[in-house]
């Protein structure tokens, strides 16, 4: 019991190190657009039917343009054999 004591410690102390997150660098640009996003209060969720229906110029235009908090939700039945399943 003490042995499965000192691994699992061991691997708590270890296994913080190597999943913990590492600090990222942001650019001057990044850090400008996220301020500028500040002085909008708006969400838009982009729903479609498939993935090859999205409109990423809406999309990216109400992120980059309106500085909107955007979403995508894709809304499909999976990647083939509908018909065999039924009306």
């Amino acid at each position: 019991m003490r042995h499965f004591a000192i691994f699992f410690l061991s691997f708590i102390l270890i296994g913080t190190k190597v999943f913990a997150q590492t600090p990222k660098n942001h650019s001057p640009a990044d850090i400008f657009h996220e301020i500028q996003k500040l002085n909008f209060l708006g969400t838009a969720l982009y729903i479609a039917a498939h993935p090859d229906d999205e409109n990423t110029r809406l999309i990216s235009y109400l992120s980059n343009n309106v500085h909107a908090r955007t979403g995508y939700l894709s809304m499909t039945r999976g990647d083939g054999g509908q018909n065999l399943i039924g009306p």
